[in-house]
């Protein structure tokens, strides 16, 4: 485990930087999926190499270009459903993701995982060192540039991850970056917000790429390896743990089914489709809720319940949907979605639902019931 080489990075500079990522996704251009691809590998190794103090981190392309690999691996297999085809990372169908061409003779789904392994780890160098090449060339540089493409937008990009020469010629010669201070420390804190987020984004961006796969519903299971839990299951769990009570007006409940799972941090804002961010309401309750941020007093309650809820208390049919190795979302995890959003909702004039019909403007309370301050 890293140890921390100094004072930690304040909360505060936590959202400036959830809301610079967010910037990236709103505002950058994706002619390809590769950003998408870098800042998961960055954050990636930032959580394995990384400490939680504001020290700077200096990165080996070539480890970035394994994250890669394993993020491709999969999606170098022809799609199962629909098309039958390998899905297009790129907008140009006639020049395929350099990745995917890389990894798709050895993607074979006729081989085992170790049978792929043994047979194809003597290409593995040369697919590292060529993948690397393509990020450093392709990717760097663009990776921070928002807004409308120009010539000087790499210049003027705001270099808040890494810093690097300004145009491809320049970025094709490296070998490592270096995350600025506090970078890695950020990456670390918020990699689950900032997974779903760009997960959310490439997801988003291979279906409007890939019109052949129409409404399907089990592209990021493909993409990702994860899908959408069957939140049903998880009522009888809720009920217990509410005390048969709605959680927004706490009226009793004759039994689970008589209530509706609901994502207290509104999942089309967000997706965090686990325990930690479900409370079982009412029918009307959930339904008057929506996809409205809920009040600070509800917010409170939410928060109150986390900090008891340990990860042993989590539902077995949860635990049992974790790949080995996984760890379901964390209260500090929650904790940060609900700090973006809710600063986002202080500063837009987000007005909040409070019950029934009744909606307040979300104020600075929300800071003191995630004990921010």
């Amino acid at each position: 485990m890293p140890i921390t080489q100094g004072l930690p990075v304040s909360a505060e500079r936590q959202l400036a930087f959830l809301r610079k990522i967010s910037r990236i996704l709103d505002e950058g251009k994706f002619t390809s999926t590769y950003k998408f691809a870098l800042l998961l590998s960055l954050t990636n190794i930032a959580v394995k190499n990384g400490d939680d103090s504001d020290a700077e981190l200096t990165i080996q392309l070539d480890d970035v270009a394994r994250e890669f690999v394993k993020l491709y691996w999969g999606m170098a297999q022809p799609y199962p459903d629909g098309p039958k085809d390998i899905l297009l990372q790129n907008r140009q169908a006639s020049k395929p993701a350099k990745v995917i061409t890389l990894l798709a003779p050895y993607a074979s789904t006729g081989y085992a995982r170790h049978t792929r392994h043994r047979v194809h780890a003597p290409a593995a160098a040369s697919v590292v060192a060529t993948t690397r090449k393509t990020i450093a060339r392709d990717v760097l540089y663009r990776l921070q540039t928002v807004g409308p493409s120009t010539e000087a937008a790499a210049v003027r990009s705001d270099r808040f991850l890494y810093e690097h020469p300004s145009d491809a010629a320049g970025c094709a010669v490296l070998t490592q970056i270096t995350l600025k201070p506090g970078v890695a420390a950020c990456m670390r804190s918020l990699r689950t917000v900032i997974a779903a987020m760009v997960q959310a984004r490439w997801a988003l961006w291979v279906r409007e790429h890939n019109p052949s796969l129409g409404p399907d519903r089990n592209l990021e299971a493909f993409l990702f390896g994860t899908n959408r839990v069957p939140l049903r299951e998880y009522a009888a769990w809720l009920y217990e743990l509410q005390g048969a009570r709605c959680f927004y007006t706490q009226a009793k409940l004759a039994s689970p089914d008589a209530g509706a799972v609901d994502h207290f941090l509104p999942r089309a804002r967000y997706v965090l489709d686990e325990p930690v961010n479900l409370v079982l309401a009412s029918t009307k309750a959930n339904g008057d809720k929506s996809d409205h941020v809920a009040s600070e007093s509800y917010l409170k309650l939410w928060a109150d319940r986390n900090t008891r809820l340990k990860l042993t208390d989590l539902p077995d049919s949860f635990a049992a949907r974790l790949a080995p190795g996984a760890l379901p979302a964390t209260w500090q995890d929650a904790r940060s979605v609900a700090a973006w959003m809710y600063e986002a909702a202080e500063r837009d004039g987000v007005q909040a639902w409070n019950g029934g019909k009744q909606f307040a403007r979300v104020g600075r309370d929300w800071r003191r019931s995630l004990s921010l301050g």
